[in-house]
């Protein structure tokens, strides 16, 4: 009975989650990558700006579809993993789930956005390996250092929860040879704001959601 009601409330919170985000991604998100991506394709334009204009409605609309198969697909996945983790803290409820989505947001998100900002297309990076084993130990490591910061109750061990999230900043992320990018500075600018608000929106819905269906479907299910 516990691993279905997880199971419901992961499905539904994650789908509605990620709806969410496609359509906000779409507002604050999308405009600013089709922008970056006129500064790579400025050459090509040149040479076929007809073909170019025929093929966008239908290069939009797989562009959609695709980031809300992806969208609901990330969020049915991290929030089963928020669904977990409040089912075994015993903390369901609107209130705890924010606070879990805001704890998703920091692990998955802002640490890992510390070294590896979002990028936009044309910008230049590390090799793709570097990056993301970065991405993971991070995110690990602010999981394992936000765990031991709330959770432990010895001094010594929120110690240790503290060394262990700027771990990874001490080492430093993987960086390109030559930084340099297509897009102008304050549109690379206006992408990384967009996508933390857009997150930070994503996370904090998602671990309110999980954490009402977790509480309602527990509530009506048979004792």
């Amino acid at each position: 009975m516990i691993l279905r009601t997880l199971l419901i409330a992961a499905l539904v919170a994650g789908t509605l989650s990620g709806i969410a985000l496609t359509a906000i991604q779409q507002l604050q998100v999308t405009p600013l990558i089709v922008e970056a991506e006129t500064y790579e394709s400025t050459t090509d334009h040149a040479h076929g700006s007809h073909a170019a204009d025929t093929s966008s409605a239908d290069t939009d609309d797989q562009r959609l579809l695709l980031s809300l198969l992806s969208n609901i697909l990330a969020g049915i996945g991290f929030s089963l993993v928020v669904a977990s983790a409040i089912t075994l803290s015993s903390q369901k409820g609107w209130r705890k789930g924010l606070l879990w989505g805001a704890a998703g947001f920091l692990v998955f998100f802002a640490a890992p956005a510390l070294g590896l900002p979002p990028k936009l297309p044309g910008t230049a990076g590390a090799p793709l390996l570097d990056q993301q084993l970065w991405w993971i130990s991070t995110a690990a490591a602010t999981a394992v250092g936000i765990a031991l910061l709330v959770f432990s109750r010895p001094v010594a061990l929120k110690g240790i929860g503290i060394f262990v999230l700027l771990i990874p900043h001490i080492a430093g992320a993987p960086l390109p040879e030559q930084a340099q990018g297509l897009a102008p500075e304050p549109l690379l600018q206006q992408f990384i704001i967009a996508s933390t608000i857009t997150n930070a929106i994503f996370w904090l819905l998602l671990g309110l959601l999980v954490g009402h269906f977790l509480r309602k479907l527990d509530d009506t299910s048979p004792k």
